[in-house]
């Protein structure tokens, strides 16, 4: 009889074979492979940062200044400075090190592209997943809440989102309550359960109602500058994922594998989880790569118009915002081209490699291109 790790090693033969067709797909593709190593270049960077740029001060992320070059006394003191020693990538407006700022923007990138993709994807997967599975009224409802979203134009929003939010923020979060408890009530009104626990429901639903009509819920958030783009762009991110994972839930709901999944008593749950997401994720996360790269050029934007990261934080964006004036033609320009050219060529080889990755996982994933 065999032995249990025996059966295990067995039932992952199947999963081995698939994940090599991958990386052989993945190796086959010059463009899969220069993008994964654009990123795993940036991966390396973003680990040595303390070694490349040893912190100076308590938070690394602030970019050190040359007070001698700030101090001297000539005209334009402030100006940027061209590669030379001790600033191998040069300084920018007011002395800031580009070589500091880009190591540990690397960082900074990272963090906001995967935390909020992260943050969006999960959001939008469970949105769309419940709009598209259970249909009817619930659809209706969170479907024109998307729409809402959508309505307005992305950047224009992130924008009046940044500028509004305080950095002690109370939030009512009555309205977003008051949804969640009607979706509930509504999915199990709609359902072939007990008619005591469809009582229950509606009497906790309408007592929720009575009690937040005197006692709302507001709770108060402390928000910084960078905390302000990430929310933004989260507000901003995750309606796409949900319409996208709401039509191919549409599609797959009603395939036989899933009514038979139904038909020998499976939760909904059950069938979400280990039927329906299973084979209507993959698309998602083909956005959800591409678009990892556009939120880290959507957040460079915002920092770039003055309402993104802080002064003096290492973040790409910034600093090329400090070399609008220094942006000219002839000898401004051949003299001062390093202070944004060279954190222009970060944020485009970053992007750059999401969206080579982004096509790579495309091939990898898609059913109709993996098996030509």
């Amino acid at each position: 009889m065999p032995s249990r790790w025996e059966e295990f090693k067995k039932s992952m033969q199947p999963t081995i074979r698939e994940f090599k067709f991958m990386l052989y797909r993945m190796s086959r593709s010059p463009l899969s492979v220069a993008g994964v190593a654009i990123i795993v270049f940036f991966v390396i960077i973003a680990v040595l940062a303390p070694v490349l740029a040893p912190p100076q001060g308590s938070d690394p992320f602030m970019i050190p200044y040359d007070d001698v070059l700030r101090s001297r006394p000539i005209h334009g003191n402030l100006a940027p400075v061209p590669p030379c020693k001790g600033h191998p990538f040069g300084t920018v407006f007011e002395q800031y090190d580009i070589y500091y700022g880009c190591i540990w923007g690397t960082i900074n990138a990272f963090r906001i592209g995967i935390l909020v993709v992260a943050v969006a994807l999960i959001s939008g997967i469970i949105i769309g997943t419940l709009a598209g599975y259970y249909g009817g009224l619930v659809d209706e409802i969170l479907m024109r809440f998307t729409d809402i979203i959508f309505a307005f134009p992305g950047l224009i929003l992130a924008m009046a989102l940044v500028t509004v939010i305080r950095d002690r923020q109370p939030v009512d979060l009555t309205l977003l309550a008051t949804i969640v408890m009607a979706v509930v009530f509504v999915v199990v009104a709609t359902r072939r359960v007990k008619v005591h626990y469809k009582i229950l429901t509606g009497a906790i639903f309408v007592a929720f109602l009575i009690l937040t009509c005197y006692y709302p819920i507001v709770t108060t958030f402390r928000f910084n500058r960078l905390d302000k783009v990430l929310l933004a762009l989260v507000l901003i991110g995750w309606p796409s994922y949900a319409r996208l994972i709401r039509g191919e839930v549409m599609r797959i709901r009603n395939e036989d594998f899933v009514e038979a999944a139904k038909a020998i008593g499976c939760s909904d749950l059950r069938v979400i989880v280990r039927h329906v997401l299973p084979n209507t994720i993959y698309p998602v996360l083909v956005v959800a790569t591409l678009d990892t790269g556009s939120i880290v050029l959507t957040a460079a934007a915002l920092s770039f118009l003055g309402i993104g990261a802080p002064a003096g934080f290492a973040d790409w964006g910034w600093m090329i915002s400090l070399s609008r004036e220094w942006i000219g033609t002839g000898t401004m320009l051949v003299n001062y081209f390093h202070a944004f050219m060279i954190p222009g060529i970060f944020i485009f080889t970053f992007v750059l490699g999401w969206n080579l990755l982004g096509d790579a996982f495309r091939d990898i994933l898609d059913p109709m291109l993996r098996r030509r």
